[in-house]
């Protein structure tokens, strides 16, 4: 078999394996003067977080600060190494005819989102004792 389809294994295997190395990004990041230590994963879920005596000492404003000073340091680092180990599978030809492709579904008519939004809530149920085909005979 030749074309695509022949070499769609192939671009199975290259994203199992970015998939791999993408699972395994960490990025760490301090502040607050080391009071705080903050280490995410790929997609910005913390995996590690350390906290100093003189970090707690600070008071919870400043400790909230630093941590999330720290946790938005990690993941623009942690995001940037997963972009550089996605990009060999974004530059694919294949890759980019997909995603080209994902992006020309038609959306939903932008007509029918106005006038949903548009209208006013109706509660057009009858109430519960008021003859529902639910309640027994």
């Amino acid at each position: 078999m030749t074309g695509p389809a022949s070499s769609f294994p192939e671009l199975t295997v290259l994203a199992r394996q970015v998939d791999i190395e993408v699972g395994k990004v960490r990025a760490r990041a301090d502040a607050g003067g080391g009071a705080v230590s903050v280490e995410v994963d790929a997609f910005g879920a913390i995996t590690d977080l350390q906290l100093t005596e003189s970090g707690l000492r600070a008071g919870a404003a400043a400790l909230s600060a630093a941590i999330t000073a720290s946790h938005r340091t990690a993941c623009a680092a942690a995001a940037a190494a997963a972009q550089e180990l996605r990009a060999p599978l974004l530059r694919d030809s294949r890759v980019a005819r997909a995603m080209e492709a994902f992006n020309q579904v038609p959306a939903v008519p932008e007509t029918h989102l106005l006038r949903r939004a548009g209208r006013a809530p109706v509660d057009d149920d009858p109430p519960f004792g008021g003859g529902s085909f639910m309640r027994r005979a």
